[in-house]
C-alpha cells in the first residue's frame, strides 16, 4: 500500500511538471535536448504504469486465498527471496497455508464419529493409539464421564449417549477427537430385602414392611399376601398357626418374589369361672352350685367341685351338718387349671325330740 502511495505521488508531480512545461514552452528553444527529455519522461510513465499493474495483481492474489482463512485469523507462512536478482530485484512473498487438524473441525457428523457401545453395568475402558510424525512424546486426556485412565464403570440407570472428547498433545500442538459412547439399557428385576421368617405369640401385633428397590430406578408395584396384605396383623387367641407369606415386586416387565414363614405361637387363655358366691343355709337345706365356665380358646373344659358338694353341684344337708365348709371349683382346659373357692355356712337348727316307739317293760 505504501508503494502505491509513492507511485501516485510521482504521477501527480509529473502532471504538474508537464503543465509547467506547456506554460513555459514559448521561452524554450526547440532542439535535441528537449526531445530527449520527453522520451525519458514517457519511459518513466510506462514504468510507473507497469508497477501499478503488478500491485493490482498482488491484491487479486490475496483475494483468492482459500475460504478457511478467516478475517482476523493469524496465518503463518514463509518468505522466499530470489537470491539471483540484484539489489533492484523485487521481493515476492509466498503464503503457505497450514494444514487443518481434527481439533479445528467443530462439527463432526455421526457418520464420521467413532461409535462405541456398551451395556449398563459394564466397564468402559478405551485404548487409544497415538502416533507423532516428529516422534515427540504425546500425552492424551479423556473427557467426562471417563476418568484420566479412560475408564468408567457404568451402572444401571446410566443408559444414554455420551460425547467424549479425547485430546492428544505433544506439548505444542493439540489434536482433538470426539467419540460417541452409547450405554444400552439393561432391565434388572427389582430387589427385595428385609424378608425373613417371623415368630410371634398370640395377642401380639405383627408389623411388616419389606425393602424393595430397583437398580434401574423404575416404578415398582409391591403386593404382599394375607395375613400381612396391609402390612399389619393384629393376632388374637384364634391366630395360632403357620402362614406362608409372599412378597411380589414388579417393574412392569420383570418381577421378583420372596416367600417367608410366619409362625404364631398358641398362647393359652385360661378358662374363666363365674356365677359363684358364698352360700348360707340352715341344716336340712339344699346346696346347689352351678358355675359358669368360659374359654376363649374354646378348649374342652373339665369341671370339678370338691366335697361335701361333689361334681354334680348338689348337697342336701342334714341336721348334723351345721358348720362352715369351703368348696373349691376347678376348671381344667387340658393346659392350665383355674380354681375358685366359695364358703358354705350351714346353720344349726334345734329340733324337738321325737318319740318313735313305746313298749311294755317286763322287768
Amino acid at each position: 500500500m505504501k508503494k502505491v502511495v509513492i507511485i501516485l505521488s510521482v504521477v501527480v508531480v509529473f502532471v504538474f511538471l508537464m503543465g509547467c512545461l506547456d506554460y513555459k514552452a514559448y521561452e524554450i528553444p526547440q532542439g535535441e535536448n528537449i526531445v530527449s527529455e520527453e522520451v525519458d519522461l514517457v519511459d518513466e510513465i510506462a514504468e510507473i504504469e507497469k508497477e501499478i499493474e503488478q500491485e493490482m495483481e498482488v491484491e487479486e492474489i490475496s483475494e483468492e486465498l482459500p475460504d478457511e482463512v478467516v478475517e482476523g485469523e493469524l496465518i503463518t507462512g514463509e518468505v522466499i527471496v530470489d537470491e539471483v536478482a540484484g539489489e533492484d530485484s523485487e521481493v515476492v512473498e509466498e503464503v503457505i497455508l497450514p494444514e487443518l487438524t481434527d481439533n479445528e473441525v467443530e462439527d463432526v457428523s455421526d457418520e464420521e464419529m467413532e461409535l462405541i457401545s456398551v451395556k449398563e453395568n459394564e466397564l468402559v475402558k478405551l485404548n487409544v493409539q497415538v502416533t507423532d510424525p516428529d516422534k515427540d512424546t504425546v500425552t492424551y486426556t479423556f473427557g467426562k464421564p471417563l476418568n484420566k485412565k479412560g475408564e468408567w464403570k457404568t451402572n444401571y440407570g446410566d443408559a444414554g449417549e455420551y460425547l467424549i472428547k479425547i485430546k492428544a498433545t505433544d506439548g505444542k500442538l493439540t489434536t482433538e477427537k470426539q467419540v460417541k459412547l452409547v450405554v444400552v439399557r439393561v432391565n434388572v428385576a427389582p430387589l427385595i430385602t428385609g424378608v425373613k421368617d417371623l415368630i410371634v405369640n398370640e395377642g401380639e401385633t405383627v408389623a411388616f414392611k419389606p425393602v424393595v428397590t430397583d437398580p434401574n430406578s423404575d416404578s415398582i408395584t409391591t403386593v404382599i399376601s394375607e395375613p400381612l396384605k396391609s402390612g399389619t396383623f393384629v393376632t388374637d387367641h384364634t391366630s395360632a398357626g403357620e402362614y406362608k407369606v409372599s412378597v411380589l415386586a414388579t417393574d412392569g416387565e420383570l418381577e421378583t418374589e420372596k416367600v417367608f414363614k410366619l409362625v404364631v405361637n398358641d398362647v393359652n387363655v385360661l378358662p374363666e369361672i363365674s356365677g359363684l358366691k358364698d352360700i348360707v343355709l340352715t341344716e336340712g337345706g339344699m346346696v346347689e352350685i352351678k358355675p359358669i365356665i368360659t374359654d376363649l380358646d374354646e378348649d374342652e373344659i373339665t369341671l370339678t367341685i370338691s366335697e361335701p358338694v361333689g361334681n354334680d353341684g348338689v348337697w342336701e344337708t342334714t341336721f348334723t351338718d351345721h358348720g362352715e365348709f369351703f368348696v373349691t371349683v376347678t376348671a381344667d382346659d387340658g393346659k392350665d387349671k383355674v380354681t375358685k373357692q366359695i364358703k358354705i355356712t350351714v346353720e344349726d337348727v334345734n329340733m324337738p325330740p321325737e318319740i318313735v316307739d313305746i313298749s311294755l317293760n317286763t322287768e
